[in-house]
């Protein structure tokens, strides 16, 4: 866990955010418990993250919204995940550039109410 703070220091992001939580077991349950600290609904939530395994499909189960973003280098275990490529909750994008139009994608999807938790 050290190492990821270290790159949250060297982002100069962490000023930007009130709290940063990192976790060593990323698991629906882990997800689940710190969504519940801050009584923030998962329907409410977005996780945008590199892995289908662990940073989006437990969020995904949860019944929240994913963003998933490649990157040309997958551990073996990451690669399998229950993810389905045209999961409703779910968009790939190439860059980081290209989430604030996923989250307004997901956002409008949302309020349409369109889309089954599942």
């Amino acid at each position: 866990m050290f190492h990821q703070e270290q790159k949250i220091e060297r982002s100069g992001l962490s000023d930007l955010f009130p709290r940063i939580e990192i976790v060593s077991e990323k698991d629906a349950q882990t997800y689940a418990r710190v969504l519940g600290e801050f009584e923030l609904p998962a329907e409410r939530f977005v996780m945008v993250g590199n892995s289908l395994r662990s940073d989006v499909e437990p969020v995904l189960a949860l019944g929240g919204w994913g963003i998933h973003t490649p990157y040309e280098v997958t551990w073996a275990h990451e690669a399998e995940h229950g993810v389905a490529a045209d999961a409703p909750r779910l968009r790939e994008v190439a860059q980081a550039r290209d989430w604030p139009q996923a989250v307004r994608e997901l956002d409008r999807l949302a309020r349409l109410g369109a889309l089954p938790v599942t």
